[in-house]
């Protein structure tokens, strides 16, 4: 027990030399450890104790309890030291560096088990510097079994062996291994759970019960030190969860905000600009039902024509803005959502039925037909007085067929005569034209059981490939 103690004394350079290379990392830290067992030995620590102790004519039994009192307290300041530790590596390091000057050994490694707890990953090994740089990746990781080492994992507890070449557990080592003639393995335990281990080997004269008690005393400690650098490195990276968490949702909001704008300015295009544009439409009509002098006239005709023009490109603005890019990449889901929000908005039931499957190159139609889509609705909810819209969607081969269908008031038959045509719906009129345009058909016909029913025929163009 008094050599034990005795190696204390010599840790303390031992230390120093490790820490000495790592200063500048942490200065602070490391001159904390360095000095740790120094304190311990120049205010009553172990050596000058066991100097005091050996001049006195008390009993061996006292002297001993009392040195390995001191011991302990010695080991108590060694693991305040490490306690203090966050980083996994520091750890690691610093325990290996006691673990050799604690046990006088020239070898020493750390293992931790894994998850399944069937393998041993080498985390820490000092002492020895392989040729082959490739060595520890080959060996690093040990299955858990029988050997002068894994008994320490399969029992659970102290193995001590002072001639490895004939331990009856040895199962020999891989090329490259350094020579192994005397080994201590003790566990590293945290509560009642064995979470690795620390060995040490190569002790001039062999391991007795003193380096395993010293060992075993100190490998507890160390591995609550272990398990509180795993809970700090695991919080810093749940608060880096946490903070990458927050800047999403940042973004999300600014995108919410974003959209929020971008739906208040459409609304307000569409309730004051669009109905100012559409105002002035009808006083134009009005103006062409009078006798005009045919230059006029076809003037007034011009300007009609350049009103429709800009209404129509309000409404594409409006319909950029309610949509931002990307929002939607199919029909079905489009109209979909735009039949969802003016039921919710409107009070009215709503139902999407569609049949087949959309086809390849539908995406070259697809503004077009959100946006007769979008307009038909609007019209339902101005003028239709209606309870009820149903959408229909089917899908063929080269073409996509929309029907539109309320149960409102309908509309005077003038109207329905001119299929959309007429100079007193602006809305019906745009719809047709963008269909038109797209080298499709647009109908409008009342309801079986009242309403209108407008009804679009869209070809699909080929696919660019």
């Amino acid at each position: 027990m008094l050599r034990v103690a005795a190696r204390l004394l010599r840790v303390t350079t031992q230390v120093g030399e490790s820490c000495a290379a790592n200063r500048v990392k942490s200065p602070t830290k490391w001159r904390r450890i360095e000095h740790s067992v120094e304190r311990a030995v120049r205010h009553g620590g172990p050596g000058a104790r066991i100097a005091s102790t050996a001049r006195s004519h008390r009993s061996p039994n006292v002297e001993i309890e009392e040195t390995f009192r001191e011991q302990l307290d010695s080991l108590h300041s060694i693991s305040v030291e490490i306690a203090s530790l966050h980083e996994l590596p520091q750890v690691y390091k610093a325990a290996l560096t006691y673990c050799l000057g604690l046990t006088d050994s020239q070898l020493g490694f750390i293992g931790l088990l894994s998850q399944k707890r069937d393998y041993l990953n080498l985390v820490a090994v000092s002492g020895f510097e392989p040729t082959d740089p490739s060595f520890f990746d080959r060996y690093r990781v040990m299955p858990v079994r029988r050997s002068v080492f894994g008994v320490t994992i399969v029992d659970e507890r102290p193995h001590v062996s002072n001639d490895v070449d004939h331990d009856p557990e040895r199962v020999g080592t891989p090329p490259g291994h350094p020579e192994v003639r005397t080994f201590l393995g003790v566990p590293l335990q945290v509560g009642e759970t064995v979470i690795g281990m620390i060995g040490a080997g190569n002790r001039s004269g062999g391991y007795g019960r003193d380096e395993q008690r010293c060992l075993s005393t100190f490998a507890n400690q160390v591995a609550i030190a272990i398990d509180n650098a795993r809970l700090y490195e695991r919080q810093r990276e749940m608060i880096a969860g946490l903070e990458d968490l927050q800047r999403r949702l940042g973004l999300a909001d600014a995108e919410r905000l974003l959209a929020q704008d971008r739906a208040r300015i459409a609304s307000g295009l569409h309730e004051h600009v669009g109905q100012a544009m559409f105002s002035l439409g009808l006083k134009i009509n009005a103006l062409l039902e009078r006798e005009l002098d045919p230059e006029l006239a076809e003037s007034v005709r011009g300007l009609r024509r350049m009103v429709a023009d800009t209404l129509d490109d309000l409404r594409q603005v409006i319909f950029a803005l309610s949509r931002p890019p990307g929002a939607y990449t199919d029909v079905t889901e489009a109209i979909g959502s735009l039949l969802r929000d003016v039921g919710r908005d409107n009070g009215l039931d709503v139902d999407l039925v569609t049949r087949g499957v959309p086809p390849a190159g539908i995406d070259a139609v697809h503004d077009v037909l959100l946006t007769v889509a979008r307009e038909a609705l609007n019209n339902v909810v101005r003028h239709a007085q209606a309870r009820t819209i149903l959408i229909s969607i089917r899908y063929e081969p080269e073409r996509v067929l929309i029907a539109v269908q309320d149960d409102g008031v309908g509309m005077p038959s003038t109207d329905l005569d001119a299929n959309g045509d007429g100079a007193t719906h602006f809305g019906l009129s745009d719809m047709r034209r963008r269909i038109l345009d797209v080298g499709g058909t647009f109908d409008i016909e009342s309801g079986e059981e009242g309403g209108v029913t407008i009804r679009i025929d869209v070809p699909i163009p080929p696919k660019e490939t």
